[in-house]
């Protein structure tokens, strides 16, 4: 009780502004597309924005922002390459606030990995990383996670709806599992395919110098306090007090030290294939080898390679990405 008051009482004291709105009208102008390697060692080539315009895997109709992975070609290993897809970089920088995205749609397939999170990349791991959404293969629940620099661990006893799946935040930890929780919203809605036939939802993050609270709101279920105003258009003020118990919730030994550890952070879309954590799992999420492999790792790259009418689904789609701070 004294942890959750502890909490409550940090969130009362938010007076929060709107700092910045992302919608289709303006998110390729406040967003590039990075065109590098993968970091996480994907089967993935990241486009421009002009080679993933002409191959219409980014487009911004009918008020809704859509970044995709290529579902045309194949792309075999020996061409060296990586089946093509998108990862979105906010040009602006953040520390704390409140992140709300209203998501219409998952990527999913077996060998997707997305995820949709914040991180300091000027000096990774040292300013740490929030992932908000994330997945791989056929997942049905959202795993959100927490990853820094140094000694770091959070308590498994807060209040949430979701499992800890791990409480040390260090990337030497485990192979970088960082601190997790798996979500657990009533049928699966909260992730992947049942996700998108429910008609998306709406994800919202405070990230206080604290605690770090992830929320997952099914359509319908959305907090007056985030919903927009049906005759002016202006949001109303975000009241976190009203949101209920959170998904995911980052606290404890840890969190005294969260301002030294998460800072000036870049927000990120991205979509990638196999790579560090999705390969080793391929065969955990009822993903089969197409070729007989029976190395998970080398399926999951067959697969990413070869089936491309698997990615069809493969996208992200939002209306908009609020922050207030």
């Amino acid at each position: 009780l004294a942890l959750l008051l502890c909490q409550l009482s940090a969130v009362v004291s938010q007076n929060y502004q709107l700092v910045q709105t992302y919608t289709a009208e303006n998110f390729f102008d406040e967003f590039t597309l990075y065109s590098g390697a993968d970091p996480t060692g994907g089967y993935v080539r990241y486009l421009t924005y002009d080679e993933a315009n002409n191959m219409s895997l980014i487009s911004n109709d009918s008020n809704i922002v859509r970044l995709a992975a290529d579902a045309e070609t194949q792309y075999p290993p020996e061409e060296g390459s990586g089946r093509p897809s998108v990862r979105a970089e906010s040009k602006g920088k953040f520390t704390e606030g409140l992140f709300v995205l209203d998501l219409l749609h998952i990527p999913t397939g077996c060998g997707a990995w997305p995820a949709f999170w914040t991180g300091g990349l000027g000096d990774w791991p040292a300013d740490g990383e929030i992932d908000i959404i994330e997945g791989v293969n056929n997942a049905a629940s959202n795993r959100a996670a927490l990853h820094t620099a140094g000694e770091c661990t959070v308590s498994s006893t807060v209040l949430q709806t979701g499992k800890s799946i791990s409480t040390d935040c260090n990337v030497d930890h485990d192979g970088n599992q960082g601190c997790a929780v798996e979500f657990d919203s009533p049928y699966g809605l909260d992730y992947g395919i049942q996700f998108n036939s429910y008609g998306g939802g709406m994800y919202a993050m405070e990230w206080t110098n604290s605690t770090i609270n992830i929320w997952f709101f099914r359509p319908g279920t959305y907090p007056a306090s985030l919903r927009t105003d049906v005759q002016t258009f202006a949001p109303v003020t975000p009241d976190p007090t009203t949101f209920g118990v959170p998904s995911a919730s980052f606290s404890g030994p840890c969190s005294s030290s969260f301002g030294d550890k998460f800072f000036n952070h870049t927000i990120i879309f991205d979509i990638t294939f196999c790579g560090g954590w999705a390969g080793p799992q391929y065969f955990n999420s009822d993903c089969s080898a197409i070729r007989g492999d029976t190395d998970p790792t080398q399926a999951c790259i067959d697969m990413a390679a070869y089936m491309m009418y698997e990615y069809q689904e493969t996208y992200w789609a939002f209306r908009s990405l609020r922050v207030w701070q």
